[in-house]
């Protein structure tokens, strides 16, 4: 009998192979029961989840395995329950074997939810009713009648003791945790017994940089030796010196160990930003439609914090460029003196304006608002339509109040903004007319819901003027475009000439009212009603509309595309395009 060649009987081994080997088996858990978060502490417990994934990635899963966890899903469920206080559930779980699939099924009976029945805390041997800063105080879950969840129990005592560290109780630790659970009553009864340990003070504050002279750099250390340690200030000096600009990372060290009569040594480490800063960016708006911005920042020209900024900017209907100094006056974290010159050509309304400024700028805090009191000096060459070039000096003293608060100042959800600014003229000094300009503007966002919002928004102008004709196209109201009453064109509402041409009202309003929503993930809807516009009276010649518009949460803050339809009989609608923060 001859034999076989070789690769014969290899071809009769791989086929044997192949008919052994079992084939590949899709494996599916199914939980019934549960839902929200406890479903998902349940999925995330469950160890046969992770052949789910397995499988489905092509590993071969075998039969023992399955069957293995399918035996370990009863304890799995029960301490994902546990874990969130649910001590009474009932658990019937299947495994089949369908069309060499497998099918998982529990279904879950939850039971009710073990709740605190008695909490004592004693601190230093003493009931503890002392109340934590309001920030601790927020995350502390430990409440006779509260649900209980293992994950908030063990943060509340590091939230705890955090808190009475951080009021100078830097010795406070936990000497005992007792957590009795009764699983047929529903209950658990806590003891803890906390040792508080003396309370420190600060002692000298180390400020270690390279960036500013010693002296103005200590400025913006607020802390005075003696006082009783506070972790609070701690994070306050941090922002200050972040907040300052001139620094990139701050650290905090506290070497308690070096500690004497009570008094801990701080050492703050603040490592300089780069001295330069250039930027160059590109942008697109349906108003002013593309545009180039570009900028450099000198961040010190000296230690003792003084700044040099150059702003360029050109689009469809402005193009202007700016220098400003800026440095540090009395109190350097919130007050800045800062003097000016910018030469700017726009188009305003229907006008061409060629206007140069020079000023300065004393900006600070005050009554927790933002003021600004400002002089300014002004000439502008300008002209309406077809008409002939006119020239305007303007010399306005002027008064600015602002005040921005929010919840999260590039996505808000609550909060509120608010601008007011007054300044004016004498003929008698520098200027073509004597005059007094005012405006004010507010912006407020409120929720509605978890993911939708009401913004409302509302803006209000006036002008008294000697010979209103003097005025520049700078110094007079147009609205209309993508932040007042859309549907319009850009700075389109307002009175016009004999030409038709629109020369801007002494008088504007504007307010809108507007809901947003969104639908998936970072995209959403909004729909929004506008009214406003420019006049010689006060609420006169208002325009309405009204939209909807594509919303999308972007990094750098909201994409607004909008389609808006005005209500005075005008045909079609116009696109907007929008990018930044509501406030």
């Amino acid at each position: 009998m001859r034999a076989r060649p070789v690769f014969f009987w290899l071809w009769r081994l791989s086929c044997l192979l192949v008919l052994a080997t079992p084939a590949m088996a899709d494996i599916q858990v199914n939980i019934e029961g549960v839902r929200g978060t406890v479903l998902k502490n349940v999925e995330a417990h469950l160890t046969i989840s992770e052949l789910v994934a397995r499988a489905a990635a092509g590993t071969r899963v075998s039969a023992a395995e399955v069957r293995r966890r399918h035996q370990r899903a009863p304890a799995d469920i029960t301490n994902a329950l546990q874990a969130l206080g649910y001590y009474q559930s009932k658990i019937d779980s299947t495994l089949d074997r369908v069309n060499d699939d497998w099918v998982a099924k529990y279904r879950i009976e939850q039971g009710p939810p073990t709740r605190f029945r008695t909490v004592l805390v004693e601190v230093d041997g003493a009931e503890f009713t002392g109340i934590p800063p309001p920030e601790a105080k927020a995350q502390i879950s430990l409440v006779a009648g509260k649900r209980l969840h293992h994950g908030r129990y063990e943060r509340t005592k590091e939230v705890l003791l955090e808190a009475m560290r951080s009021e100078g109780f830097l010795d406070a630790a936990m000497v005992q945790a007792t957590l009795d659970v009764f699983p047929d009553q529903s209950a658990a009864d806590v003891h803890w017994q906390i040792t508080r340990g003396p309370r420190y003070e600060f002692g000298d504050i180390r400020l270690v940089q390279t960036a500013l002279n010693d002296g103005f750099a200590r400025r913006y250390i607020e802390i005075q030796p003696g006082t009783p340690f506070n972790g609070a200030q701690l994070n306050n000096l941090q922002l200050r010196l972040i907040n300052s600009g001139y620094f990139n990372e701050v650290a905090v060290d506290i070497d308690k160990a070096a500690a004497k009569d009570g008094r801990v040594p701080v050492t703050v480490t603040a490592t300089p930003r780069a001295s330069q800063n250039y930027k160059l960016g590109l942008g697109f708006g349906t108003d002013t439609g593309p545009r180039v911005t570009a900028g450099a920042e000198l961040r010190r020209l000296n230690q003792a914090g003084h700044r040099l900024r150059l702003d360029l900017q050109t689009s469809r209907v402005r193009t202007q460029g700016g220098l400003e100094y800026a440095l540090p006056v009395r109190d350097v974290n919130t007050d800045l003196l800062k003097f000016y010159t910018r030469a700017e050509r726009a188009d305003i309304g229907d006008a061409d304006s060629d206007q140069y400024t020079f000023g300065g700028r004393l900006e600070d805090g005050w009554l927790g608002l933002r003021r600004a009191i400002y002089l300014e000096y002004s000439h502008e060459v300008f002209n309406f339509g077809d008409g002939p070039n006119r020239a305007s000096d303007v010399l306005t003293p002027g008064f600015g109040l602002s005040l921005q608060r929010g919840d999260d100042l590039l996505f808000t959800r609550r909060g509120f903004s608010a601008t007011v600014d007054v300044h004016g003229g004498v003929k008698s000094l520098l200027s073509d007319t004597s005059f007094i300009h005012a405006s004010a503007d507010a912006t407020a966002v409120w929720p509605l819901t978890r993911s939708s919002r009401l913004i409302l928004r509302g803006a209000i102008g006036v002008i008294k003027a000697d010979n209103f004709d003097a005025l520049p196209p700078t110094q007079r109201f147009f609205t209309g475009g993508d932040r007042s009453v859309r549907g319009y064109a850009f700075e389109s509402l307002s009175p016009r000439n004999e030409a038709g041409d629109d020369i801007g009202g002494a008088h504007y309003f504007n307010q809108s009212i507007e809901v947003d929503k969104l639908i998936f993930r970072d995209y959403g809807i909004a729909a929004f009603y506008d009214r406003g516009g420019a006049s010689e009276r006060m609420f006169g010649g208002q325009h309405e509309s009204v939209g909807i518009g594509f919303r999308y949460r972007s990094p750098v803050g909201m994409i607004r595309v909008d389609v808006a339809k005005p209500l005075d009989g005008s045909s079609g609608v116009r696109l907007h395009l929008g990018l930044g923060p509501d406030l």
